[in-house]
């Protein structure tokens, strides 16, 4: 977003939920309970601070626990106050923000929280002293709340991506915005069970039925949240830890696939390749974030069995004989099979091996046919051919990106399902997939309130100083095999001219004749 324009939005929003406030306070006589203000003000700035860095520059907060108990233990006036301690986190001054940044993440806080506890209130929530009944009676009320936060929230988030990003706001809406409603709704349900723990410790009634609170009541309350938050603290640890976890499952893979592929030095690069296509078509899918992800390890994993392939026939540059090319066909069998030994890869397995079956039923392993062969293996396959076609194999030169695209859409609902080969071209259709051209810049939203945080401080990075020592040790390690294959004279094997596939035949269709043309698109050695 343009730093001018920024300004102006964050003076704005800061200014309308300042009006608001003033409002409340001097016109319906709301009053500022300011030791609790400041209490959990203090604790809303721990809270963002306790946030993940994400994939695409998303970052997830647990600000909106204590937005949510706000509302719950105070009035609208002081929750409101309490959410502009929103803007601040513990990297503040490590980070620094622009001013114009911080005002409109403070003005936009204070306004959905506004809309919430408005709503809230209005609906009979219960706030400052609970009962068992008034609680449970304030359940609805925080769910329509949480509700009208959400819609602010993606509102203000999708318009920002608009402006700035150019987004297309229904892509936004049903792909991120929709997927961030559990998490809201879990928080605020959290964010209630806070607020009663804090409202039954720091205020009271008197015997005229007036609720009050006194400097040590608040402080009562403030040591029963901070229980409560040491929680959410040895949550927050250990959601970072699964993060680490998950993100070193993926580089295991990928380091185990890349030493594979040396066995095959024309593969180099081909699984992760192969992977990212497969994500990106699964997204362009609307599949759940869950199924991308399985299916972007099982695309990582497709050519597991490859080692149980001679390497002399994957490595023949004349056409495969009937016997090799029986040879060749057991790698996917083999590759689902040593994945079923492992229960956590298991729902994999039959993502390899089925990637080879063709849409009309004349691929193998099981000869199945259409819609009978899972997604998932439908959807590698269109991935691996592509892949196949536009890098050089031992027995003909590499595709260009037309080429692929055009013989992927003349065999489609031959070999390629229709619908995956429609959207791997609009993922890629108009420029090369390798290039990551095609994709459009997009940010995701913050998993809780609309921030323009995500736009101006880098992402956080869990590289640690081991793996950049590992990667610089590989880099090293390549380099000198180079070398010594140069010192010991020897000199890569030229490539045959591209040859011209029979009438009727394409590199990536079905059916290769024994004895015939290689099948580049997922029959021969892919």
């Amino acid at each position: 977003m343009d730093r001018r324009v920024m300004g102006f939005a964050g003076l704005g929003a800061s200014a309308g939920s300042l009006i608001v406030i003033l409002y409340l306070t001097l016109v319906s006589h709301q009053p500022v309970l300011w030791f609790s203000v400041v209490l959990l003000g203090l604790l809303m700035i721990v809270y963002e601070s306790l946030g993940e860095r994400m994939t695409g520059d998303s970052r997830s907060t647990y600000g909106i626990i204590i937005l949510f108990a706000a509302i719950a233990s105070l009035n609208t006036a002081s929750a409101m106050i309490v959410a502009l301690f929103g803007a601040g986190h513990l990297g503040l001054l490590r980070e620094r923000e622009e001013a114009s940044s911080l005002l409109l993440n403070a003005g936009l806080y204070g306004i959905y929280t506004w809309g919430a506890a408005a709503l809230y209130h209005a609906l009979g929530g219960g706030a400052r002293s609970f009962t068992l009944s008034s609680a449970a009676r304030s359940l609805g009320p925080l769910a329509v709340a949480a509700l009208a936060f959400w819609a602010l929230n993606s509102l203000a988030v999708g318009g920002i991506l608009t402006w700035s990003k150019k987004t297309e706001p229904k892509q936004f809406f049903t792909s991120d915005a929709l997927r961030l409603l559990p998490n809201q709704l879990i928080y605020a349900f959290v964010g209630l069970g806070l607020g009663v723990i804090y409202a039954q410790s720091a205020f009271h009634l008197d015997p005229t039925g007036q609720v009050i609170s006194s400097a040590a009541e608040s402080i009562r309350g403030l040591f029963s949240v901070l229980s409560f938050s040491a929680l959410v603290g040895v949550a927050w640890y250990f959601s970072g830890k699964n993060i680490e976890l998950l993100e070193a499952y993926d580089r295991s893979i990928e380091a185990l696939m890349t030493y594979m592929e040396k066995r095959e030095p024309y593969l180099e690069g081909h699984a992760v390749r192969v992977s990212d296509y497969s994500a990106r078509v699964a997204r362009q899918m609307r599949l759940p974030l869950y199924e991308v992800d399985r299916l972007r390890h099982a695309a990582l994993l497709h050519d597991l069995g490859r080692p149980a392939v001679p390497l002399d026939v994957l490595l023949e540059p004349g056409p495969l004989s009937d016997d090799e090319f029986e040879k060749v066909k057991v790698h996917p069998l083999e590759g689902a099979a040593r994945l079923e030994e492992v229960e956590y890869l298991g729902d994999m397995a039959e993502a390899v091996r089925h990637h080879h079956e063709y849409y009309d039923g004349g691929g193998y392993i099981d000869h199945l046919s259409g819609d009978t062969i899972p997604l998932s293996a439908r959807i590698i396959a269109v991935a691996d051919a592509y892949d196949a076609m536009t890098h050089a194999r031992p027995w003909r030169q590499a595709k260009g990106h037309e080429r692929a695209v055009q013989e992927l859409t003349v065999n489609s609902g031959r070999q390629f399902d229709p619908e995956v080969v429609e959207h791997f071209i609009a993922c890629f259709g108009t420029g090369e997939a390798e290039g990551q051209g095609a994709e459009p810049d997009t940010v995701q939203p913050q998993a809780e309130v609309a921030s323009v945080r995500a736009e101006k401080r880098p992402a956080k990075h869990r590289t640690s100083r081991r793996e950049r020592l590992l990667q610089e040790r590989r880099e090293a390690r390549e380099r000198l095999e180079r070398e010594a294959i140069l010192t010991l004279g020897e000199e890569p094997p030229e490539m045959p001219a591209e040859g011209i596939a029979p009438e009727g035949e394409t590199d990536a269709q079905a059916h290769p004749p024994a004895g015939g043309p290689r099948d580049d698109g997922g029959g021969g050695h892919e």
